[in-house]
């Protein structure tokens, strides 16, 4: 079994594949390479001034995406990593 997993509550993975296709690439190179390392150096605690527990905001400049999502850990010690939202910037 795997130490890592990836959830996506809802509709964003339906949200993740209606983005334009760079975009969609940029946004699954990101989600999937959290599972080899969830809290990536450019990964950011959220919100700024009172950041909750395991949560970050990823912002991808150069593809103009930023991802928000969760860090936690199960009792029997699977990192869970649950992406809540991701936006195009404008």
């Amino acid at each position: 079994m795997s130490d890592r997993a990836l959830r996506f509550p809802d509709g964003v993975w339906d949200e993740l594949e209606g983005l334009p296709q760079p975009l969609r690439n940029a946004a699954h190179r990101a989600i999937f390479h959290m599972l080899e390392e969830p809290v990536p150096p450019l990964a950011d605690a959220f919100p700024e001034l009172d950041p909750l527990p395991g949560a970050y905001r990823l912002y991808l400049p150069s593809d103009g995406l930023t991802i928000w999502y969760t860090v936690t850990e199960s009792p029997d010690g699977q990192v869970v990593i649950v992406v809540q939202y991701a936006k195009a910037d404008t």
